[in-house]
């Protein structure tokens, strides 16, 4: 099961409470610089997470395969959204060696098979069948009182945050 999450350099804005009267400000940044992380979760427990700093696109898709596949082996079904960067006949092609997919009643793409590797394509708009976005809830919240000025401190967060994040039993979500 793969998913990713992104966030950028920047003050987070929340509410909060002052004394009538009181006028609080804070300094508020914000940038166009960001991270993002691709992260994976095995069906035994194992994780793998990398990142990026640029817009995700096909060829990162791809580079997530590949990386996934000399890190847990050559054969391998892979679980993913149908983000523009998976979700393309580009990596279709590496998949299966043609362009040629399987498809569901509305036309859509389910499933990708090769020698190898299989992709499957979770249903659009459904994240909550996918266990790695519970990881990014778990991310987001330690995040949630820290400032990241920069985008060395941002990556220097996300190394340190990843290892808080308890990987899902994904058998939760495949057998419920």
């Amino acid at each position: 099961m793969v998913d990713q999450f992104t966030k950028r350099v920047g003050t987070v804005q929340r509410l909060g409470w002052y004394p009538i009267g009181s006028d609080p400000s804070i300094e508020m940044t914000n940038s166009w610089d960001k991270v993002t992380a691709l992260g994976a979760v095995t069906d035994d427990g194992e994780s793998f997470y990398c990142w990026t700093e640029d817009s995700l696109k096909t060829q990162h898709g791809l580079w997530l395969l590949k990386a996934l596949q000399e890190e847990f082996g050559e054969e391998l079904v892979v679980f993913l959204d149908r983000a523009s960067y998976f979700y393309t006949r580009d990596l279709w092609e590496y998949v299966s060696g043609e362009r040629a997919t399987e498809t569901v009643s509305d036309s859509s793409v389910a499933c990708v098979r090769g020698e190898d590797l299989e992709v499957w394509y979770f249903p659009p708009k459904l994240p909550e069948l996918n266990p790695v976005e519970g990881c990014w809830d778990r991310l987001q919240e330690w995040f949630k009182h820290r400032l990241v000025p920069d985008l060395s401190t941002l990556k220097h967060q996300i190394q340190r945050g990843l290892p808080t994040v308890e990987e899902p039993n994904i058998w939760n979500y495949l057998c419920p």
